[in-house]
């Protein structure tokens, strides 16, 4: 039976991920799309095969009028909770895009809805189901390379004005409610805490060094704690030309591992064993917003996976909280130049 979708905002992330990843399933149908710049759904109708009278400029009418099981909420960051709660009162299924919402309480509000309308919700927090990331963490958990003691996560690029030219939201605190650390740090620090362990603490220093007209961070480094004392830091960035970075190193009791940094390897390993050296592990390399560079995520697989009960939900909204949870208390930390505990987040 094929699951009956529709997507709410049709901008890059929709038109790069959302909609081809929908389209390449035979048991999905995007029945219908929505956005307030109507030219632009029109566009993505036309491109994905959407019968151009099912597109609207209100999600509230669509909902009203058209028969569907799921939608994908992809607008900016301060609609999130608004549209996902009122998606999953309708009885429908959601994925959100990241950060789910804005606020620690819009995220409990979007969970209990889930949880009252016995709907799946799940977040866009890609990065966790990445082959490269799911390998490192059978890796590190297999104790191949001992304790882990420290590491360094990157996430950065020239800035989301060259990923979505209309996504001027992204710059607009009071839409974004964040910038780097939202955009690109909530996938590292959901990345982190999949592979290791929870945040406990961070300390985060962020600017605006270079974006103009912007009230959001377009650089932030954090410094953070695991509850279980591994520390490392999060830097995310805007600025990153003319290539973005996008990884991930462990330095471990017995060597180190590398996600998405060198070229060639997507994922190797060095030991500090004589003759061991270097170990090349055979895996995907991690998916881009660079030219060429996108392909499937497996969020929507996961989405309508977890829809006909084949797996449990990947990223629930109790996940989505947490990424959420770490970056404001990076803000909190940022704005009030001291140490903040995850704990003291509300």
């Amino acid at each position: 039976m094929k699951v009956r979708v529709g997507v709410i905002g049709t901008g890059a992330i929709a038109k790069y991920r959302h909609l081809p990843e929908y389209a390449s399933r035979e048991d999905v149908e995007i029945v219908a799309l929505c956005d307030i710049l109507e030219n632009k759904a029109v566009k993505a109708a036309k491109r994905f095969g959407v019968d151009e009278n099912k597109v609207y400029t209100d999600y509230k009418e669509m909902l009203a009028k058209e028969k569907l099981d799921a939608v994908s909420v992809c607008l900016p960051n301060y609609l999130h909770a608004e549209v996902t709660i009122f998606a999953l009162n309708q009885g429908l299924h959601v994925l959100v895009e990241k950060p789910m919402a804005t606020s620690v309480k819009e995220a409990d509000a979007m969970i209990s809805a889930a949880k009252k309308n016995n709907k799946v919700l799940m977040v866009g927090q890609n990065q966790r189901l990445a082959p490269l990331h799911v390998l490192a963490k059978k890796i590190i958990d297999s104790g191949m390379l001992g304790k882990v003691y420290t590491f360094r996560t990157v996430f950065g690029h020239a800035g989301p004005e060259h990923w979505s030219p209309s996504g001027s939201w992204f710059f607009d605190k009071q839409k974004a409610f964040a910038g780097s650390l939202a955009d690109l740090g909530v996938h590292k620090i959901d990345l982190v805490q999949f592979i290791l362990d929870d945040i406990e603490e961070v300390a985060c220093f962020s600017a605006i060094l270079e974006k103009k007209d912007c009230t959001v961070d377009d650089n932030s480094i954090a410094i953070v704690r695991m509850n279980n004392g591994i520390m490392g830091t999060v830097e995310t960035s805007w600025t990153y030309k003319p290539k973005e970075e996008n990884g991930t190193v462990f330095f471990c009791e017995k060597g180190t591992l590398k996600m998405a940094v060198e070229p060639d390897a997507p994922l190797v390993a060095y030991f500090n064993e004589p003759g061991r050296g270097r170990l090349v592990f055979e895996v995907p390399a991690l998916q881009t917003n660079e030219e060429g560079g996108q392909f499937n995520t497996g969020v929507i697989d996961s989405f309508i996976d977890t829809i006909h009960g084949n797996i449990a939900n990947p990223i629930p909204g109790e996940i989505g909280k947490k990424a959420l949870t770490a970056v404001i208390a990076c803000m909190e930390s940022a704005k009030s130049n001291r140490k903040v505990k995850i704990a003291e987040v509300r």
